[in-house]
């Protein structure tokens, strides 16, 4: 976490670029994260740090078991009572759920009034911890899973726009060639888990982040001419009060 936004961790990751777009937009709609927080989707809470001094109780959930949680569960069958959570928060899993509008009623239900969810999905991305990658989402199948299961979308952004959306491919490219070459050559260990390689390939994503964190950040709005190439959308909706 730098400056108060939860920038990811170049030894967990080497997207770091798609990530600090992430940890931006997340840090603008801090407003959203109050009370009673679910994290549905938890996987290793990379962000609970940062939303810890936002909220007054943490409950992380998911499906696969994970130091910190608090219960073993699908986001579409939440063990949870009605109106139990203030917040919400859903970063990158309904591209996992075989019914995303599951996902979205199943928030909605867990939410006390006026409460807020905060979701981010894929859109041009790709496969990932296949086989469970079930889809992807445009802005306005992501509005239409939110509505139709009851919220109001006050706010839906793109993951920056087609530079990123590049940039984030060719690390990708770059990354599954050296590992593939690695695999040919039966190295025991992958080379982009090499101190040295990482340091490398995340030096430059430091420094584009770090620039970009000084002019207004990686993100981009869909306002801004954003949405149609972009790595995903970030959406925070709220149940009527």
């Amino acid at each position: 976490m730098r400056r108060g936004i939860p920038y990811p961790d170049p030894a967990g990751t080497l997207s770091l670029l798609s990530n600090s777009a992430l940890g931006e937009w997340l840090a603008d709609v801090r407003h959203a994260f109050t009370g009673d927080l679910l994290d549905a989707g938890a996987g290793n809470q990379p962000y609970r740090e940062w939303y810890t001094p936002l909220v007054k109780r943490i409950v992380a959930v998911d499906a696969t078991p994970a130091d910190g949680l608090a219960a073993l569960a699908f986001v579409d069958q939440l063990p949870f009572r009605d109106a139990s959570f203030d917040t919400v928060l859903c970063t990158e899993v309904w591209e996992h759920v075989q019914e995303p509008a599951a996902a979205a009623r199943e928030a909605f239900r867990v939410l006390r009034p006026g409460g807020r969810l905060v979701v981010t999905v894929p859109f041009l991305y790709p496969t990932h911890e296949a086989p469970y990658d079930f889809g992807r989402f445009t802005q306005f199948g992501l509005e239409s899973i939110l509505r139709r299961a009851g919220f109001v979308v006050e706010r839906m952004d793109a993951k920056g726009g087609p530079l990123l959306w590049a940039t984030h491919f060719i690390i990708l490219a770059t990354t599954q060639a050296i590992d593939g070459v690695a695999r040919k050559a039966r190295l025991r260990r992958q080379p982009t888990q090499w101190r040295p390689l990482r340091s490398l390939i995340a030096g430059p994503q430091l420094a584009m982040t770090s620039v970009h964190h000084r002019f207004r950040g990686t993100r981009r709005g869909i306002r801004r001419g954003a949405g149609r190439i972009t790595l995903g959308y970030l959406a925070v909706a709220k149940k009527p009060e």
